[in-house]
């Protein structure tokens, strides 16, 4: 119970919101681009943990999915895909537990889930996607988690590698806002939201997402990092 358990007394680690652990709902993606993704499910696991957690309001799907991901290691220890994903369950698990007040066990479900990412990303350093991906998610966690510093430096590397598609550059920029934000650096912060305010149409649509929850799923980032990574995976 809260009245047992001071804030002050929470792990850093387990202040997480749930709101801002939000993966994309049911209006995730268009339906075009859902219908890409239901035909991978067939063959890849991933793709159908993915489908399992695009509601993370649903803890029992997202069990599901972290249940599948989990076999999957078993099996196949190596595939850094599954082990971020697999992370990102356990950090929507973190988020339902705080929600229940049981602060302990979303303290233990989020380390696991940001050491998941962690060793997804850093054993396959040649795969920008999974730098993305793990940015992507500590970008928009509560300042408490100290993740802004991750997601700052895998964003460094991102702007650094020419691998990585022109599409993606306004969310770069939104996730390089958010994270300077949590590192409490305003004046990066709001370089970022001038960067955004002068790409146009596709920049000026996501400064209402500077605030609040992480945003659903957008096109692009579906076409070119999550398709490619399941569609090079079982």
């Amino acid at each position: 119970m809260i009245s047992l358990m001071p804030r002050r007394c929470l792990p850093a680690v387990g202040l997480l919101l749930a709101g801002s652990l939000t993966w994309p709902g049911v209006g995730w993606a268009g339906e075009a681009d859902l219908e890409r993704v239901q035909p991978l499910a067939a063959t890849s696991v991933t793709a159908q943990a993915l489908l399992l957690m695009k509601d993370t309001q649903d803890s029992s799907q997202v069990k599901k999915a972290v249940e599948l991901l989990q076999q999957q290691l078993h099996h196949t220890p190596d595939d850094r895909t599954a082990r971020l994903f697999y992370g990102y369950g356990q950090l929507f698990l973190a988020g339902d537990f705080m929600l229940k007040k049981n602060y302990m066990r979303a303290a233990e479900l989020s380390k696991q889930g940001f050491y998941a990412q962690d060793q997804a990303a850093e054993q396959e350093p040649a795969n920008w996607s999974l730098f993305y991906l793990r940015a992507r998610m500590d970008a928009f966690v509560p300042a408490e988690n100290g993740r802004c510093v991750v997601a700052n430096k895998d964003l460094d590397t991102l702007a650094e590698d020419p691998a990585v598609p022109a599409s993606l550059q306004p969310m770069l920029t939104l996730m390089r806002a958010r994270a300077e934000q949590s590192c409490a650096h305003p004046a990066l912060a709001e370089k970022a939201r001038q960067s955004l305010r002068q790409m146009g149409n596709q920049g000026t649509s996501l400064l209402p997402l500077l605030n609040g929850a992480a945003p659903s799923w957008r096109a692009e980032e579906i076409n070119d990092v999550l398709l490619p990574l399941m569609e090079a995976r079982p």
